[in-house]
This record gives C-alpha cells, sequence and structure tokens, in this order.
C-alpha cells in the first residue's frame, strides 16, 4: 500500500523508476491507493473498480445499494480526457442523478478533490478562459476539452486541492487533510 498522495505522486509520476516506460496510469492508483483508503475510511470494498466500458457504471470507483448506484468517484491522472459519452453526460447534461459524485485528479504538483458539481463548474470556468464564447455542447465523437490536473487546480474552491508534500512530515499532514475531504465526500 501508498503510503501517500505524495509518495504516489512522486514515485509514479516525477521520478519514475521503470526503466522509461510509461507512468502506469489512473486505474494502478485507483487500486494501490485509493481503494485501501476507503477501505480504512468507510469498511467497505466498492463494488466496482475502474468499469472502463461498462454502460451505465458511473465512475471509477462505484459503491451500490438497495440494487442501485449508491456513489461513484472519477479519477483523472494528469490530463482530465472526457470521453464524448462522459463529456455530453457529465459535462453537458445538466441532470445530476448521471454524474459521478466526486471527482479526483492527481498532477504532479498535488491533488484535487470536489463533488462532481464543483469540478464541472471548474472545468467550465477553465475551457471558458480560454474561449470566452465556448459553452458545453454535446460532441459527435472523440472528446470534451482536455486540461491539465495543475491548471485545473486554479478554477477550484479552498480545501478541494492539496499539493504534493517535499517532507515526510508535511506529507503526512497533508495526507490528513485530504483523507478527511476524501471522509466528507463519502458521507454527502
Amino acid at each position: 500500500m501508498i503510503d501517500s498522495f505524495s509518495d504516489d505522486i512522486t514515485d509514479y509520476l516525477i521520478e519514475p523508476k521503470r526503466g522509461g516506460r510509461p507512468c502506469p496510469g489512473e486505474h494502478h492508483f485507483v487500486a494501490a491507493y485509493l481503494v485501501p483508503k476507503l477501505y480504512e475510511i468507510s469498511g467497505n470494498i466498492p463494488d466496482y473498480i475502474n468499469p472502463d466500458g461498462t454502460k451505465g457504471i458511473i465512475g471509477d470507483v462505484v459503491y451500490y445499494g438497495d440494487h442501485q448506484h449508491q456513489f461513484g468517484i472519477e479519477v483523472k491522472l494528469e490530463t482530465i480526457r472526457l470521453t464524448k459519452n462522459e463529456f455530453n453526460e457529465w459535462i453537458v447534461n445538466e441532470d445530476k442523478n448521471r454524474w459521478p459524485h466526486t471527482f479526483i485528479g492527481i498532477g504532479t504538483e498535488g491533488i484535487a478533490i470536489s463533488s462532481w458539481s464543483s469540478f464541472r463548474d471548474a472545468y467550465i470556468c477553465s475551457v471558458k478562459d480560454k474561449d470566452h464564447s465556448w459553452g458545453p455542447q454535446a460532441i459527435e465523437a472523440g472528446y470534451g476539452p482536455m486540461k491539465q490536473v495543475n491548471v485545473l487546480r486554479r478554477y477550484m474552491n479552498e480545501g478541494e486541492y492539496f499539493p504534493r508534500g517535499s517532507t515526510g512530515p508535511e506529507s503526512l499532514e497533508l495526507e490528513g487533510k485530504f483523507l478527511i475531504k476524501l471522509d466528507s465526500e463519502l458521507r454527502t
């Protein structure tokens, strides 16, 4: 298990030790870091973990209850790249029942965590900042506008972004704050 998000960022994004091979990606973060932390907090194992391509499953980490979707977390690593379906359902569509509950974005400078609604507002603002006439409209193919997590953090609310710690004690302090925020997201 990875002790802190700062360790994950340092070991897998900043100082890769894989002989020039690519970063293992968000699925590695979810399996090696996030799911164990979620289990520590809630005592529950998610019903779905990274169900890419599974229709109707909303998020990368999903909990069901009473035979219905209860909670979903969407995780993005470095680049926020929303597929046509994700963009159309989660950005263009305004029906919150069809959105993930929580967004987690990992960048080289830190980690973002917020409600999907707050992430959506920040994402839209960041795209509009580059093109003032832009507004969310359904796309036919490809991806919605791509954003770097490191850039998006400027548009997020206070308490939704945690910088990577540079020392052991600082990393543990930030880890504690991140886990409090993660716990509060699970309880919404």
